[in-house]
């Protein structure tokens, strides 16, 4: 016998239920957040401008595709902070590196990774032999 599903891994044997997925990508939820801000008056949770916003990285994703190269997100129209600094992802180890982890070795030494923070250069460091 085959089985008729969509998206059914196969057509014949045991076959998993296939689960709600327009649930579980959240359309309900979303539509009737949409509806009922609409009969309220105010601004549902997603916006037109998320959609902007998610609509200008997709297309980055697939120009980026397309040329194998790292593309830009283009926003003109851009509602966020500017000038903002990037966090440093980096824990400071000394005046002179940042800590990037630490290993505790099969022999039981103790050493950390560390990467300098003008020439970017990694390094290891022993702290502590068995």
């Amino acid at each position: 016998t085959d089985y008729v599903a969509e998206k059914a891994e196969s057509t014949s044997g045991w076959q998993f239920p296939v689960g709600d997925e327009a649930h579980e990508l959240g359309y309900p939820t979303m539509f009737n957040d949409m509806f009922d801000s609409y009969e309220k008056g105010v601004q549902p949770r997603e916006t037109f401008y998320d959609g902007y916003v998610v609509n200008a990285i997709v297309d980055a994703a697939y120009k980026s595709a397309k040329t194998k190269l790292w593309e830009p997100v283009n926003l003109p129209v851009w509602r966020g902070q500017t000038g903002v600094q990037k966090p440093s992802v980096f824990q400071e180890y000394d005046a002179e590196h940042w800590f990037i982890k630490d290993e505790i070795l099969p022999n039981g030494d103790k050493k950390v990774i560390l990467k300098h923070k003008k020439t970017g250069e990694i390094s290891e460091k022993e702290t502590w032999k068995k």
